[in-house]
């Protein structure tokens, strides 16, 4: 996979996220609001309307709206400069349209993509590998809760382990089947063992491994989580997209 297809998948699925066409990314400064429609091949982190969700891609910006906030949409959001959109003044601006129909923001996070660029990160440490019904042994455990999610709209897919001298894991990345070729990583690292550069050897393993399988792998964090977003820029990857989304209050 080239660098050029690699964005052009993330292009494809973000559109279909909203409803759209790639065609909203090619032109820097532009802002689409438009009304959401169903996609199939959209990711589906909650069924029904998404009432209000947005992505700033490549310079530009596209929100997929109910009918209720079209107008406000057209008339607002179209006078933003996209890379400013997500600023607190702005988020505080949309909170307020949404709230009279019973939404709110949810949240606003940036989102990374691989940099085929990059060079290759080799983990210092041995690594298992789980897959399929051998994530199983990893339910209900709640030390990896943040890294498996176990939901049937974005099934986890694949595990990579950092272990210690007893076999015990002791760090984990895993994936997940967002989209049917954008695949999302999750990383967590137990308190004793932070700071040695296990999560961003398994971040890169894992991104490697998903690559190998013709998916996009994506990761997303806070904007102030700093130790993730280093994980990110080591592990390989660059800023790709923003994303912001509603949820009923």
């Amino acid at each position: 996979m080239t660098q050029r297809e690699l964005e052009e998948r993330i292009d494809e699925q973000l559109a279909a996220d909203l409803g759209l066409t790639p065609a909203v990314w090619a032109l820097p400064g532009q802002v689409t609001a438009a009304l959401w429609r169903e996609d199939a091949r959209r990711r589906r982190y909650r069924e029904g309307h998404p009432f209000f969700l947005g992505h700033i891609r490549r310079g530009a910006a596209a929100f997929a709206v109910h009918e209720q906030l079209l107008p406000w949409a057209e008339k607002f959001l179209t006078g933003v400069e996209p890379e400013w959109c997500l600023d607190y003044a702005f988020l505080r601006e949309m909170d307020g349209a949404l709230r009279p129909f019973g939404w709110t923001i949810a949240n606003a996070h940036p989102f990374f993509a691989p940099d085929l660029s990059a060079p290759s990160l080799r983990p210092a440490f041995p690594v298992a590998w789980y897959e399929g019904e051998a994530l199983e042994r990893f339910r209900g455990d709640g030390r990896w809760a943040g890294t498996l999610a176990f939901q049937p709209n974005f099934p986890d897919l694949l595990a990579a382990a950092a272990l210690d001298e007893s076999g015990a894991p002791i760090g984990m990345a895993a994936v997940s089947r967002d989209g049917a070729r954008l695949w999302q990583i999750g990383v967590n690292v137990l308190p004793a063992y932070r700071g040695r550069g296990i999560a961003s050897g398994l971040t890169a393993c894992l991104k490697d491994e998903v690559l190998r399988r013709g998916a996009v792998p994506f990761y997303g964090t806070a904007q102030s989580h700093i130790v993730s977003l280093n994980t990110a820029r080591r592990a390989g990857f660059r800023p790709a997209w923003a994303e912001v989304w509603a949820k009923p209050l």
